[in-house]
Order: structure tokens, then sequence, then C-alpha cells
């Protein structure tokens, strides 16, 4: 029986997440819902709502999928948590510590599926450098650099929330997020403390029990590079992303070698990438659902909201 499906946000949500439950014969997209009457949307094989709420009371959907500003997200959330209903959501989640509290409250004898669409951890690349990680057995001991520099254009648009920290938006709870979701998935669980800040440029140092390592991240560079660089031992492993698309275009090096590169489809990279998002919902066990799940996502909102 295929799960019935409620997309919030006509955005992102319609444009790239629709597109991924379409790819997944198991989905079955009841009804979108919007802020606003669309007439486009009256001949389509959905209901179109203006109110979220009533859509998910009617339609009583297994699963719903939110692609809204944080701040609209923030209220589905408790109303999804109190209901018990299979979620997909986006980071950011929140920028308040007493709404982590309220959320975590909420999780107490909840086991449905809660899962942030973290679609890095998606990535090729980055899923075989979490097993060559794994296989390393990476200590304190090794050299690790992590480094993200790249200029969105989102970062032109002043009127959108991913610009306003008041909106739950900014660069660490809208870019940061997704680096620590990595961080988290090739290392564990660390605390990150801040080293350095000027304008848009930040070092951090990330710690825990097994690694202790500095990030550097900017978001206003002329070129985009993401690079994971481990040294262990004699050998030098590096992950490496030189592409103006985050999703595409990765590679390891051992050394002077490259030893691994694997693409999605050209210019549907977040659509295959979110797919494999969804499709965790059909599969009982799989080891990127702790990666992903929403206390996960608390983790790491927390970890940013406590930046100083």
């Amino acid at each position: 029986m295929k799960k019935k499906v409620c997309i919030i946000g006509v955005n992102y949500s319609y444009h790239v997440l629709l597109k991924s439950l379409k790819l997944l014969d198991r989905f079955n997209v009841i009804g979108i819902a919007g802020k606003k009457k669309r007439d486009e949307f009256n001949l389509k094989d959905f209901i179109y709502y203006t109110s979220w709420k009533k859509m998910i009371n009617e339609l009583k959907p297994d699963l719903v999928v939110i692609a809204v500003p944080p701040m609209v997200q923030e209220k589905i959330l408790k109303h999804l948590l109190q209901k018990k209903i299979d979620f997909l959501c986006e980071k950011p989640i929140t920028n308040k510590l007493e709404k982590i509290r309220l959320f975590k409250k909420l999780l107490k004898n909840n086991s449905n599926k809660k899962i942030v669409d973290l679609n890095f951890l998606t990535i090729p690349a980055i899923k075989k450098f979490k097993m060559i990680i794994k296989k390393l057995k990476i200590n304190k001991n090794d050299l690790i650099k992590i480094d993200w520099f790249f200029n969105p254009k989102s970062q032109s648009d002043n009127t959108s929330w991913k610009n306003d920290t008041k909106k739950i938006g900014g660069e660490l709870n809208n870019f940061f997020f997704h680096l620590l979701s990595v961080i988290f998935y090739f290392f564990g669980y660390s605390k990150i403390s801040l080293i350095k800040k000027k304008n848009n440029f930040y070092n951090f140092l990330i710690n825990s029990k097994k690694v202790k390592f500095k990030v550097n991240f900017f978001s206003k560079s002329k070129f985009n590079k993401l690079s994971i660089q481990i040294k262990k031992r004699n050998n030098k492993y590096i992950l490496i992303n030189n592409s103006k698309d985050y999703h595409n275009n990765y590679y390891i090096k051992k050394n002077n070698s490259i030893i691994y590169k694997k693409n999605f489809a050209k210019n549907k990279s977040r659509i295959f990438a979110s797919k494999h998002i969804l499709n965790l919902f059909l599969n009982k066990n799989d080891d990127l659902l702790n990666a992903i799940n929403f206390e996960r996502g608390l983790q790491i909102q927390e970890e940013i909201i406590n930046i100083k």
C-alpha cells in the first residue's frame, strides 16, 4: 500500500521534493498547502489547500513533507509531534533553546519517523568517505582539516529569511548546519567552539572523545570549495568538491591519486539527494537514519545556538 503524503510549501517542496517523491512509486501525494490561492493547481492530481492544518486534519496523511521558512515550520513541527505523524522537515529547526526543550519533551513516547532533509549525507562520495574513516579508526593523534569556502546566491537577496538571523536564517543556521551534519556523520557528536570570527570567516574547534581538529568556514568566497583532509600515518585522504553544485562533482584522493568519483544525474542532484532521504521512510534499518533523524537535528541546532 502506498503511503499518503501531504506537502507543505510550493517552492522547494513543489519543485524538488515533489519530484523526488514521484521517483518512488510507494508514495502518493494527496495534498499540497501554500499560503495563497493558486488557480493553476486546480487540475492537478492532488488537493490544494491554503491551510496546512486543515489539509492534515482532513486528509490524514501517513507522511508530511515540509519546506517553508523556519518560523512557519516551528509551528508545524509542534503540531506534527503532538499528532505523532511522520515528517520530513528542513533545517534550520529553531534558534531558541526553549523550543528545543519543547520539541524534546514532545519526542518522548513518540516512535514515528522524524527526519531532517540533510541531503548532503546521501552524496555518494560522502558516504564512501564515511566508510574510509571507519576503517582508519581515527583518533586525536591524527591530523584533520576541514575547509568550506562558498558564496551562495541567496546572500544577495536582502528580503530572504536565509539572511536574517531574527527569522532563523544567517550563515550558521542555514549553511553551517549542513557542514555540522557531515562532521557528526563522520566523527560522531562533538562540541563546537568558536576560535575566531572576522566578517564572514569563522574558525571553529571541533572536540570529542575521539577527535580534535579545526574547521575554516567562509561564506563570502569568490570560489566554492569543500575539502575534508585526513592524515593517518603515511597516508593522506581528501574529500573534495570544487563545484558550484553543492551535491555533485565530489571525488576522493588518497595521496596523489583519485580513488573514488561518482555523481548524481546532472542538473538533478538535489532531486536525487532528497529521493534517498525520502526512501528512508520506507526502510526500517539504515545506518543513515541515526545521522539525519530529528533528534540529531536538534543536537546540531543546539550546538549552533551555543556558539559564542
